[in-house]
């Protein structure tokens, strides 16, 4: 017994014409009536009556209907459950972002992820701190996000990417950087060029100066990293910034800060987050990316001497 007959057979019940079923099923008469006929032949019964116009059922062949209708509904049912999850192989990441990493370290991981996963895509989003990133996997409105956090727990809902440090970004012109080690008291009457105060950035480095005794002098809060570095290099402030952010700048210099201000750049997904078939292979291709070569040489090469 085949598939094929038993929705042969499915059709013509309904059909009650050899022709028409022919034609809705896109197939030959000749093929529906030799189908129906060693299905027949295998049951050892006449399921159909042939002897008027419009075919009809005889008494097997009424009851076996119930059997052949149900099967064919648990096929039917069978192929939407397996569709689903060819889709979920093949879906697509609700992935958050905030702005330092949309513009220096996602595009190399998007280019590696596509190049692994072509059946995968990404729908990326840009969120202005890590803190709405979360909030947004924890929701479950995201699948995935990277963060910047110094609170790193081990959790079953972090991968750690890096951890980099934070450097005094800097005129070359200006008095600071003929220094090579740079402490927070040199920075009481400097302005700084920050990114907005819901940021890693803007919080970790306004926290370290109270805690040397001042606040800061803020002279433009910005959430464009260009402006940021541009300002820097016009000498009309200093701003202290990730180093993978900065490792190829030309129009200022890095300073190293003592003591060290370092960041962890994470993946992060909800908390309550059941992870599916889909989610471990975007894990795997990260693990995988994150040990690479080509990762270390982009990113982990940024040591200021």
């Amino acid at each position: 017994m085949e598939l094929r007959q038993l929705e042969y057979f499915c059709a013509i019940s309904k059909l009650e014409n050899f022709t028409k079923t022919a034609e809705f099923l896109h197939v030959s008469q000749p093929s529906v009536t030799k189908a129906i006929k060693s299905l027949e032949s295998e049951l050892q019964l006449t399921l159909i009556d042939r002897r008027q116009k419009h075919v009809t059922l005889t008494p097997e062949g009424k009851a076996f209907l119930l059997h052949a209708e149900k099967i064919m509904k648990d096929v039917d049912e069978t192929r939407q459950d397996m569709e689903r999850f060819q889709q979920e192989k093949r879906g697509k990441i609700h992935f958050g972002i905030p702005p330092m990493v949309e513009a220096y370290l996602f595009p190399d991981l998007f280019t590696t992820f596509k190049d692994m996963y072509p059946d995968m895509s990404l729908d990326v989003r840009e969120y202005g701190d890590s803190m709405v990133v979360m909030e947004k996997a924890d929701k479950g409105e995201l699948d995935f996000g990277i963060i910047f956090t110094d609170k790193l727990g081990g959790s079953e809902h972090e991968m750690l990417i890096q951890t980099d440090n934070l450097s005094l970004c800097v005129s070359p012109e200006l008095p600071l950087a003929k220094k090579k080690r740079i402490d927070f008291d040199d920075l009481r009457n400097e302005q700084f060029i920050m990114q907005q105060s819901n940021t890693y950035q803007y919080q970790h480095v306004y926290d370290r100066c109270v805690e040397r005794g001042f606040v800061p002098d803020i002279l433009l809060c910005t959430t464009q990293l260009k402006t940021i570095k541009q300002l820097v290099a016009n000498r009309l402030g200093i701003s202290v910034l990730p180093d993978f952010v900065t490792r190829e700048e030309t129009k200022f210099v890095r300073r190293k800060l003592t003591p060290p201000l370092s960041v962890d750049i994470c993946l992060y997904w909800g908390k309550d987050k059941e992870l599916t078939e889909r989610d471990m292979r975007f894990l795997n291709f990260m693990k995988h990316y994150i040990a690479s070569e080509e990762f270390k040489k982009n990113f982990q090469s940024n040591e200021l001497q």
